[in-house]
């Protein structure tokens, strides 16, 4: 079924916008097809293996397309410690902001993988925007999307001094993989996350699920407030999954999130000049990253508690992609900007809705 990402996702029916917000709409989807023609290249000249090594592609494929995670992909989030503890705290004071200030943390934690079960010391680090000695009205989870992990820029594209200045502490993770926790050899942030091995890739996801749930509990725990998500691109991704594997966010707010890596993937794959015919198809793709998809995990969190933000003109993240979601959660509220995927996310519009939320949930 659609809802699974079996099938091609369904366009869904936009709202009528004005001649402006068409024009504006029409100029992002021109960059974001630019910034495609690049990432094709960067794909075909990077991420994808070598033809002698194809077989091991198809491999990672079918073992995550067969049971037990094409029948049970909640498996895939069996961790042994739930919720999991930080072991060690290390605190770095960066700078400081009006009404509060800002510091560097680490968590130190222990991780099993899914496929790799052996045990090894791991770090989450992220910045903390922090008010001052009075209680925040709640924290702002702020995950970024692909290939970011600067956490000055990453504070800019997800709208940080916005959510500061409403109130709310703000952390922003820095994702496995990216950033400063790429590992040495990759040439990108994000690189070793976006592998085209599907085991590889579940097991970046999934790392990213159990850090995001270590944060949650912590920051819950220590500011005695609300703590919610909101993630970009690939950020809105993992907030979607996450609100359909924990019942505690207390709000969830996916800007422009894919829900269909398989179909991302193909695109790819069906247009790469390294290869007579695509490796995998489209279905087998699909089923490679479904486990994870937002679409396998039925809603946990209560609809109030949800927005979905998206850009009419996005051509990264086509509105075929928040629009399932959306039909997927029960049609919670839902935000169109006019723009693209590398468009205008800071307008006024997004931060306002958000703002609407968690005043309706009595956060502000």
């Amino acid at each position: 079924m659609s809802s699974e990402c079996a099938e091609p996702l369904r366009v869904p029916e936009l709202p009528p916008a004005r001649w402006g917000g068409r024009a504006l709409s029409g100029f992002g989807s021109a960059l974001d097809a630019a910034l495609l023609r690049a990432a094709q290249l960067a794909v075909d000249a990077i991420l994808l293996p070598a033809p002698e090594h194809l077989d091991e592609l198809r491999q990672g494929a079918l073992r995550m397309g067969q049971a037990p995670l094409a029948d049970r992909p909640r498996r895939l989030f069996a961790f042994p410690e739930d919720p999991p503890r930080a072991r060690e705290l290390r605190t770095t004071f960066l700078r400081s902001a009006r009404g509060g200030g800002v510091v560097r943390r680490e968590l130190s934690f222990e991780y099993r993988g899914y496929f790799d079960e052996a045990a090894r010391r791991e770090t989450l680090v992220f910045e903390h925007w922090m008010h001052g000695p009075r209680r925040p009205a709640g924290t702002v989870v702020a995950i970024h999307g692909f290939a970011m992990g600067q956490p000055r820029i990453d504070a800019l594209a997800l709208l940080a001094s916005q959510w500061f200045g409403f109130g709310l502490d703000v952390a922003l993770p820095t994702l496995p993989h990216h950033g400063e926790r790429r590992p040495q050899g990759a040439r990108f942030s994000g690189e070793a996350f976006a592998a085209p091995d599907a085991t590889r890739l579940a097991e970046a996801v999934r790392q990213a699920v159990f850090e995001l749930r270590l944060l949650q509990g912590w920051l819950r725990q220590e500011t005695a407030a609300p703590v919610g998500l909101l993630g970009l691109s690939l950020g809105g991704y993992l907030a979607a999954l996450m609100a359909g594997l924990y019942d505690d966010l207390d709000f969830a707010v996916p800007l422009a999130p894919p829900v269909c890596l398989g179909d991302l993937a193909w695109r790819f794959h069906s247009r790469s000049r390294r290869f007579e015919r695509p490796a995998l198809s489209r279905d087998e793709l699909r089923a490679a990253f479904r486990a994870h998809s937002p679409l396998a995990h039925p809603l946990r969190v209560p609809r109030e508690r949800l927005l979905i933000a998206a850009g009419r003109g996005d051509r990264i993240v086509p509105p075929e992609h928040p629009g399932s979601l959306w039909r997927h959660w029960g049609e919670p509220e839902i935000h169109w900007w006019n723009g693209g995927h590398l468009g205008p996310i800071g307008r006024r519009q997004v931060a306002l809705r958000v703002r609407g939320l968690l005043e309706r949930l009595a956060i502000l």
